[in-house]
């Protein structure tokens, strides 16, 4: 029991949501929660294709999970970065005290950053739109009993002026410390949105077809720093194996450097 409620104050904080959703006349309400991003923190996560049969048919399953111990193959690492307030790092110890993180809680829920209507009428219309949901319809537009909640929504007000990835040890070739960008790819926002740090306005979301994969392209629209983003490695380093830490450093609007580091094992 006591694991389990610390998981869920986790993905609250965090804003990972279920896809349970509140439904008046067809659309989902979003409960936002705008935060200055002072600190960033990041996991090694491993991303695994799990194909099953049903009906004749074979069907693939792709995971995202929490790195068991730190060895992974290269083509499985995925290097995931969270950002919010102070103190998110209490979040990265493997089993916090209870304690710790209700007052990391309470003092993220007291230090929430404005609200901005007009963005926020802009990021739900933008998720109501996602491929799939426009073609749902419902017979009743009354709102329906024993729903969930509406959804626990994150954004951060704080632009990205630059952002980095290196290893400290030599990695492609190059000398360690050299920026990495060009090796990874940009595998998944949390949410699918981008927000402009210069108009506070959606720029990229659910409902747009094409992928932001590139860092540089992602850079090039002056973001606002993503609640949750996923990187992957585009190809295998010729070092393999090797043990390297890899620094994350994100340059803020606001001059702030903001970085963390972890260890993996490439195999």
């Amino acid at each position: 029991m006591k694991t389990r409620y610390i998981i869920a104050m986790l993905l609250a904080v965090l804003g990972i949501s279920s896809c349970d959703t509140y439904v008046v006349g067809g659309k989902t309400s979003l409960i936002f929660y705008p935060r200055v991003c002072e600190e960033i923190m990041t996991h090694p996560m491993q991303y695994i294709e799990r194909s099953q049969e049903f009906a004749g048919k074979t069907y693939t399953n792709r995971v995202i999970k929490h790195l068991d111990g730190n060895e992974v193959e290269a083509e499985q690492f995925i290097l995931q970065m969270e950002t919010g307030s102070k103190g998110l790092k209490v979040l990265k110890i493997r089993q916090p005290n209870d304690e710790r993180v209700r007052e990391y809680l309470a003092l993220a829920d007291k230090n929430l950053a404005p609200k901005d209507p007009a963005l926020g009428r802009q990021l739900t219309r933008d998720y109501n739109n996602r491929p799939g949901e426009r073609q749902r319809s419902y017979k009743s537009r009354k709102p329906i009993v024993g729903m969930p909640p509406p959804l626990h929504w994150e954004y951060r007000v704080t632009g990205v002026k630059d952002f980095r990835i290196i290893s400290l040890s030599p990695l492609f070739g190059l000398p360690a410390e050299t920026s990495l960008n060009d090796y990874f790819s940009i595998y998944e926002f949390k949410p699918r949105q981008i927000i402009s740090s210069r108009t506070k306005t959606l720029l990229w979301g659910y409902s747009d077809k094409g992928e932001i994969t590139r860092i540089g392209q992602w850079l090039a629209m002056s973001p606002m720093a993503p609640p949750i983003v996923l990187f992957r490695l585009k190809s295998r380093p010729q070092e393999l194996p090797i043990k390297t830490k890899f620094v994350t450093i994100l340059e803020t609007t606001a001059g702030t450097t903001l970085r963390d580091t972890l260890e993996v094992q490439l195999k």
